[in-house]
């Protein structure tokens, strides 16, 4: 039977935690609710559906019940196809359309900055730099109390401080532009020269 993809991030998710033992979707609740980021739901309905769909694709099998009756937990495990596809994701890059998914809040607030009066537009700023700064020193906090432990897995966890401390570092770009009586348009232009 051949699978119905391409997957989306949270399946691939998903299917990866399975490989790692992280078999039920309960577990795989408490792990999403652990992770920062906020890209993924950790809502039940989105988790058993896509549990549903990798197992209509034969990617993850059932494997037992645990649990007292009517509060049963389903246990997963990846098939040899699923641990196929999961192989070839973890080893074949991204492409440059997955790579440019970087949701950013303020960044799309930025776009429309000079919407507001100059003096607003420092103000606004200022307040997201403050803002930044705490959510950066949290965040580092964060990852220092639930680290897991594997370098690997740390690594890449730490990924987030790195992207939020670069668009701490880009807001003071910002700031800088809004006092030079720039545009935001005219920094994109000038980043990209």
């Amino acid at each position: 039977m051949g699978t119905s993809g391409p997957f989306s991030e949270l399946e691939y998710l998903i299917l990866a935690m399975v490989g790692e033992g992280v078999n039920s979707g309960y577990a795989m609740r408490k792990a999403m609710n652990r992770m920062r980021g906020g890209r993924w739901s950790a809502e039940s309905g989105s988790v058993y559906r896509v549990l549903r769909r990798l197992e209509r694709d034969n990617l993850v099998t059932e494997v037992r019940k645990v649990g007292v009756p009517n509060r049963e937990r389903t246990e997963y495990e990846l098939t040899s196809q699923g641990e196929g596809v999961l192989h070839s994701w973890l080893t074949f890059p991204p492409d440059r359309h997955e790579m440019a998914y970087l949701v950013d809040p303020i960044r799309t607030r930025g776009y429309f900055l000079g919407r507001l009066k100059p003096a607003e537009q420092a103000r606004v700023v200022k307040t997201w730099i403050q803002e930044s700064k705490q959510f950066c020193a949290d965040l580092e906090r964060d990852l220092a109390a639930t680290a897991f432990g594997e370098p690997l897995r740390d690594v890449a966890y730490s990924n987030l401080l790195y992207l939020a401390q670069a668009r701490h570092d880009w807001l003071k770009k910002v700031l800088s532009v809004v006092k030079a009586g720039g545009s935001v348009k005219e920094m994109a232009v000038a980043e990209e020269a």
